[in-house]
C-alpha cells in the first residue's frame, strides 16, 4: 500500500539533492563563469563584416558558421543563451571589447598576436592556419624577369593591400617591408584592388585567399594564390585577463570536439564539421 508514496518521496529527495548540488556548484564557480551563469547568457564579441563559412548571416537571416556554432555549443553546455555583439568595426575593436570586459569572449577567426596577448588571454588555436597572398598575375610577371617565382614573391615591390586595423597591417610591415601598405575598410575592397591592379597582392589568412579561387574558378587565370607555409596565423578565442578559468574551460571544450580544423577542411568539409559540433553539444 505504501509502495508508490515511497517511490514518490525517493524521487523528490533525489531531485532535491541534485538541484542542491547544482546550486552548490554554481556558487563555487570562478567569478568569470559565475558572471555568465548569473546573467543567463554568454556575450560574444564578433567583427561586423561576415566571413563565411566562419561567421555569416545565411539566407534565412540567421547568424551561423563554424565560429558561431562552436560558441553556441559552448553556451549550451553552460545552459545559457548567447548574445552576439557585432558592433566592432575592426578586429582591433573586437579585442578592445574583451580588454574592457564589455563581452565575455571574442570569436571571429581572430589572429593571436604578441600585442593582443599583452591585453587579453587567448585559448590555444582552434584551427591551423597560415598567412597567404592573392597576387595579380600580370603585375607579378613584370617583376619576374626570368627570376625564380618563390624568390620574387618574398621580395615583391609595389603595393600590398590589407584590411585596416587588422593583424595583417603588422604582418605586412614585418614580412614585406619593401612594399607600400594600403589599408582598406573591407576585404572585398582589398580583393577588388588586386583584381584591378591597384595593388600587387592582397594579404590575409589562407582560408580567405583560397576561397576567392574556390568561389570564382575563372579568376585563377588572372590571380595567383600563395600560401606562406613558414608564416603561421593562429586563430583563438579571446577572453579578458581576469577570465583564466573561462579560458581553461573553452580549451577543454575545443579539445573535446576533436575537430582538427584546417583551412581546407573548413572550406570543403563544412557540413560534417557543423554536424560534429551539434552532435557533441546537444
Amino acid at each position: 500500500m505504501n509502495y508508490y508514496p515511497t517511490i514518490i518521496i525517493h524521487f523528490i529527495l533525489t531531485f532535491s539533492i541534485f538541484f542542491s548540488s547544482l546550486s552548490f556548484a554554481n556558487k563555487n564557480s570562478s567569478p568569470s563563469i559565475q558572471r555568465i551563469l548569473d546573467r543567463g547568457k554568454l556575450i560574444v564579441a564578433m567583427y561586423h563584416k561576415d566571413s563565411p563559412p566562419f561567421y555569416y548571416v545565411n539566407e534565412e537571416k540567421q547568424l551561423t558558421g563554424v565560429d558561431v556554432e562552436m560558441i553556441k555549443g559552448f553556451a549550451r553546455l553552460l545552459n545559457v543563451d548567447v548574445e552576439f555583439d557585432r558592433t566592432p568595426k575592426s578586429f582591433n575593436a573586437v579585442v578592445d571589447m574583451i580588454a574592457n570586459e564589455e563581452a565575455d569572449v571574442a570569436i571571429c577567426k581572430l589572429s593571436i598576436t604578441f600585442n593582443r596577448l599583452r591585453r587579453v588571454l587567448y585559448t590555444k588555436p582552434y584551427i591551423e592556419m597560415h598567412q597567404a597572398l592573392l597576387v595579380n598575375h600580370l603585375l607579378l610577371a613584370k617583376q619576374l624577369e626570368g627570376g625564380v617565382r618563390e624568390e620574387v614573391l618574398r621580395s615583391l615591390s609595389g603595393k600590398i593591400g590589407v584590411i585596416g586595423k587588422s593583424s595583417y597591417v603588422k604582418y605586412a610591415k614585418r614580412n614585406f617591408s619593401n612594399m607600400d601598405i594600403v589599408e582598406y575598410q573591407s576585404w572585398n575592397d582589398v580583393v577588388d584592388a588586386v583584381k584591378t591592379g591597384k595593388v600587387v597582392a592582397a594579404y590575409r589568412d589562407e582560408a580567405e585567399i583560397k576561397k576567392i579561387i574556390r568561389d570564382n574558378p575563372d579568376s585563377a587565370l588572372n590571380l595567383l594564390t600563395v600560401t606562406l607555409k613558414d608564416a603561421a596565423d593562429p586563430k583563438g578565442i579571446a577572453v579578458s585577463k581576469n577570465s583564466a578559468h573561462l579560458k581553461e574551460l573553452l580549451e577543454f571544450y575545443i579539445d573535446s570536439l576533436n575537430l582538427n580544423l584546417t583551412a581546407n577542411k573548413v572550406l570543403y568539409d563544412y557540413d560534417s564539421i557543423i554536424k560534429n559540433i551539434k552532435r557533441n553539444t546537444p
